[in-house]
């Protein structure tokens, strides 16, 4: 899209200049600036929403957890995102936030969906019910 707006302003420019010094009377200039004028207005604004949409996913990513506290052979070890592998057993403790998409494979409690819903209330989660943590990475 910048490529036929340049191009568009080039040929108006170019086609003004030529008509000026040919001593003609269709001369492009005040639409060239309301044109310029309004081209970078459009692209400031558009990219104040792109930097602003960009520092709201920056904000999200700060709210999920760095590591998983994973049961394995039954101790429980910390380990990194990266680490964790499908089937693993991630224990959550209230208030924690959960770090991947699963199921609840034992137990009974609330979590707070508050930062994919909306709403501050908390659900109610028991066993085998699946629980799509995606949804709070927005």
């Amino acid at each position: 899209m910048m490529t036929l707006i340049a191009l568009a302003i080039s040929v108006a420019y170019l086609y003004s200049v030529v008509v000026t010094f040919l001593g003609g009377q269709e001369v492009l200039f005040w639409e060239l600036a309301t044109l310029i004028t309004i081209m970078l207005l459009g692209h400031w604004l558009e990219m104040r929403a792109v930097s602003g949409a960009q520092s709201a996913l920056k904000e999200l990513s700060k709210l999920l957890p760095d590591q998983a506290e994973v049961i394995r052979s039954g101790k429980t070890e910390i380990i990194p995102l990266l680490e964790l592998k499908k089937n693993d057993v991630v224990l959550v403790k209230p208030g924690g936030r959960i770090p991947a998409d699963g199921a609840v494979s034992d137990g009974v409690s609330d979590v707070n969906e508050s930062i994919a819903t909306g709403e501050s209330k908390p659900v109610p989660k028991k066993m085998n019910q699946i629980f799509p943590a995606a949804m709070l990475r927005g």
